[in-house]
Parts: structure tokens; sequence; C-alpha cells
């Protein structure tokens, strides 16, 4: 699968990401730009297709979006993204469900 399609995934996009010390499985989105794109693509060199290859999002993938308002997952202009399903070990409850997909950053 690797080179296919980039994988866009829930992370908020942070360049020093893998130094730090997270405590969520996961970077919580704070703002719309940049989020986390993994994996690499068919656009992308050899060296970027693997798991870790991480890319931040732009706004400009989403250009010629013919939704008003703009959707925020009809990436018209970034034909390289794919998606990633994650299972989680352990179920969340509703309310945590909740939280991850409906924190406000979304909105532009």
């Amino acid at each position: 699968m690797h080179g296919n399609v980039a994988e866009w995934t829930l992370d908020q996009y942070l360049p020093e990401y893998n130094k730090s010390d997270a405590i969520e499985p996961w970077a919580i989105s704070t703002k719309p730009y940049p989020q986390s794109v993994r994996g690499g693509a068919w656009t992308d060199n050899a060296a970027a297709l693997r798991c870790g290859a991480r890319l931040g999002s732009e706004g400009s993938w989403k250009v010629q979006d013919p939704q008003l308002p703009k959707s925020i997952w009809y990436h018209t202009d970034a034909q390289f993204l794919g998606f990633r399903l994650v299972r989680p070990l352990r179920v969340p409850k509703a309310e945590q469900m909740y939280q991850y997909w409906n924190n406000g950053v979304e909105r532009e």
C-alpha cells in the first residue's frame, strides 16, 4: 500500500511530535491547519514511502471544493490523499468520542 496515497489522520501536525512526551496516542488538534498526513503517496520520492512519513496539510488542498461552505473533508486539490482507519484497543466512552470529533477546529 505504500506509495498509493498518503493517509489523512486525526492528528494535528507537529514538526517535533516524535520527540515529545505525548500523553494521548495522537496530537489533539487545536487549529484547522496543519493536520497530519502520513505514509507518503505516488507524488513523493521513495524516502517518503513509509508508515512514519509525515506531512502537514494546507488550506490550498481544497481550493476547488464545490461546496458552500467548503467541506472539512473535500480535498479536490490533494489527489494524493486518502485516509487511515484506526480501531482503538478499548472503545472510548461516548463523551470522549464526541470531544475527539467535535473539538471546534474543523471550522475555518
